[in-house]
């Protein structure tokens, strides 16, 4: 059955999640907006082009890799889709297997071309992180203990993409927790398989340390002056990411309570991709970048109203309400 215009935008929009991009443009937003407000990054690209164009590319990046990551994610699982979601937009016929390889593709070219009037390292770095995402839906996934860290690991590879040398990398460490979190939480209220073991847990923490530790001394150590916090600010700034940390623990507490374990896993991940932006907003707060800060506020509203309306017209679509007489 031939479907219509809006049934397949619709599927190649639920296909690549492109609303929930929305997180990863506002983590390398960040990096773009702190970056340059410091002069000590003035010999990077990122600090030398025009506000728009930055912005424009490192977007375009972000927005690559995440549909090149969400699509070749749907065409992997396609058969298994088939079975235990067939309303996915491969299964149910909304999208073509021929269309998704082009979008792949294309996404991949898009990131690529946004990383290079960045320079050579933000074009290493988006190489890197495409191939860990390559791996992750290939393999890292059917390996969860592995796959969760795969995953925090490129968010903060992926943060840095701008700016490979910025020392500031608390914001980079909590987006790399908040990622770790999400996908280990996920995973555990879908019940996917293969389920997690005690060893599993075990090697997710050992990980998680020790990745923790390497994202926070490179931080210290590459600095001219050594610390984690930026020198011209208070560090009693730190207030306002805690804040948004604890506000995003009651939100999922509330939105996952009381609901089927598919729907408060959606919610987790629909939040969770809005959290983004609102932690790069709290920590440019915390160090006195008030305009930057509601650039990513406005971000993580219109990314929100995206992702609901997406979901809402989507059923409408898919299921159109029906009267009787």
């Amino acid at each position: 059955m031939r479907r219509s215009i809006p049934a397949r935008l619709l599927g190649t929009a639920q296909l690549t999640r492109l609303a929930m991009a929305v997180g990863a443009v506002g983590d390398v937003w960040f990096t773009v907006l702190f970056s340059r407000g410091q002069e000590q990054y003035s010999f990077l690209p990122v600090y030398k082009l025009p506000i728009g164009i930055t912005l424009f590319c490192t977007a375009l990046v972000a927005t690559g890799i995440f549909t090149f990551g969400a699509s070749l994610n749907d065409l992997l699982d396609a058969r298994h889709d088939s079975a235990f979601s067939p309303d996915r937009p491969i299964p149910s016929g909304r999208v073509k297997p021929a269309t998704v390889g082009m979008v792949i593709a294309g996404a991949l070219i898009a990131a690529i071309l946004g990383a290079i009037p960045l320079g050579t390292g933000a074009l290493i770095l988006t190489l890197i992180v495409a191939g860990g995402v390559l791996f992750y839906n290939a393999t890292g996934k059917h390996v969860p203990a592995i796959g969760v860290i795969v995953i925090g690991v490129m968010t903060a590879l992926h943060m840095l993409i701008p700016n490979y040398e910025m020392t500031f990398t608390l914001p980079i460490w909590l987006t790399m927790s908040h990622m770790v979190t999400i996908t280990l939480a996920i995973h555990i209220l879908e019940r996917k398989r293969p389920y997690l073991s005690r060893r599993s847990y075990v090697f997710i923490l050992i990980g998680y340390a020790i990745w923790s530790t390497v994202i926070l001394l490179v931080g210290w150590m590459q600095g001219q002056d050594a610390g984690w916090w930026p020198k011209s600010s208070s560090p009693l700034g730190v207030i306002w990411p805690i804040l948004v940390v604890a506000l995003f623990a009651w939100v999922a507490r509330r939105k996952i309570t009381g609901v089927s374990t598919q729907s408060g896993a959606e919610k987790l991940a629909r939040y969770g991709a809005m959290w983004q932006c609102l932690y790069g907003a709290a920590w440019l707060v915390a160090v006195g970048i008030y305009d930057g800060a509601l650039l990513l506020g406005i971000l993580a509203f219109l990314g929100f109203t995206g992702m609901t309306l997406i979901k809402e017209v989507g059923s409408l679509i898919t299921a159109p309400p029906q009267y009787r007489i």
